[in-house]
């Protein structure tokens, strides 16, 4: 296996959580974003690669702030009626198509999901010389970039629901790193997201302001299946933050760790993208699923499968 692409900026995510120690388990009120869902979404698609047994699209629909974001569609060839969907996420320093989201994507699909993944706000194509993203330190602007993230999350929701294809009562995220920690707010808060797997993330980012910080929120997902993916080895979000997301999860959160590090460079990746696909394909069955379930489908489920 080559050596894997970085999820994110090590430097500006151990800033984030060093800088933001603080936390409480208690759901705001209110979603700490505001979405419009009645704005116009100016959905455009392009063909852009044909595979065997997939399609890529080029989309592009209108953010929160009114920018376009862009995004890839990963469409199985061998699907027929609406199937489930899931948004994939990217870490803080990537892009739609970097290689581990591309590979989750095509694990998706390998189980007849539909997956999407979207350029993050000043990431990808949105990034350029005016707006390259805030800097690390200034925590006011840090926490208007992460509504946007989340904001953005829901139109690119909104967008799958529009589509023929997409079953809109079986929606999912899959987040990687900041991904993951925007994702667990986005989430608690948007209830079309019917199962969520957080790879290498984690919470007590407290100076951003408990409303946005996923130990705050993560807990509001339940009864919805929600499966952690962490490293033991991880020297970013360090043991202690993602144990503190685990433990205002509840118990009946799925909780994997693995002996390696944050982008799991000693391991092959492959157990991992297998795994979440598995997950997310058995929670986004239809409610008939139970019938015919193996022991080994059973055991994907509960995350006990290695």
């Amino acid at each position: 296996m080559t050596k894997p692409q970085s999820p994110f900026r090590n430097w500006a995510l151990r800033l984030v959580l060093a800088l933001g120690v603080g936390t409480c388990s208690f759901l705001n009120a209110a979603p700490p974003f505001k979405v419009d869902h009645k704005a116009p979404l100016k959905p455009t698609a392009k063909l852009v690669e044909l595979e065997k047994e997939f399609t890529k699209h080029r989309i592009e629909f209108n953010g929160i702030e009114g920018d376009r974001v862009p995004g890839h569609l990963y469409l199985p060839k061998k699907i027929s009626g609406r199937v489930p969907a899931v948004l994939v996420q990217h870490g803080i320093g990537d892009k739609k198509h970097a290689q581990y989201v591309v590979e989750c994507c095509r694990m998706l699909n390998a189980r007849g999901i539909i997956a999407l993944a979207i350029d993050a706000p000043a990431r990808g194509e949105r990034k350029t010389p005016a707006n390259r993203g805030p800097a690390m330190w200034n925590l006011p602007a840090v926490g208007k970039w992460f509504r946007q993230h989340c904001g953005d999350y829901s139109r690119a929701l909104d967008y799958l629901a529009t589509r023929a294809d997409v079953d809109a009562n079986r929606l999912g995220y899959v987040g990687f790193s900041w991904g993951a920690i925007t994702g667990i707010t986005f989430a608690a808060h948007e209830p079309r997201v019917k199962a969520l797997t957080s790879v290498v993330g984690g919470g007590l980012i407290g100076l951003l302001g408990k409303e946005l910080d996923p130990v705050h929120n993560v807990a509001a997902i339940a009864p919805r299946p929600l499966l952690f993916i962490n490293a033991n080895k991880d020297r970013v979000v360090l043991k202690p933050f993602a144990q503190a997301l685990h433990n205002a999860a509840g118990k009946d959160a799925v909780v994997k760790w693995y002996d390696t590090d944050h982008t799991f460079s000693t391991m092959d990746r492959a157990v991992i993208m297998e795994m979440l696909a598995d997950f997310m394909r058995v929670k986004l069955s239809p409610d008939t699923r139970s019938k015919g379930k193996t022991a080994k489908d059973q055991a994907r489920q509960e995350g006990k499968e290695e």
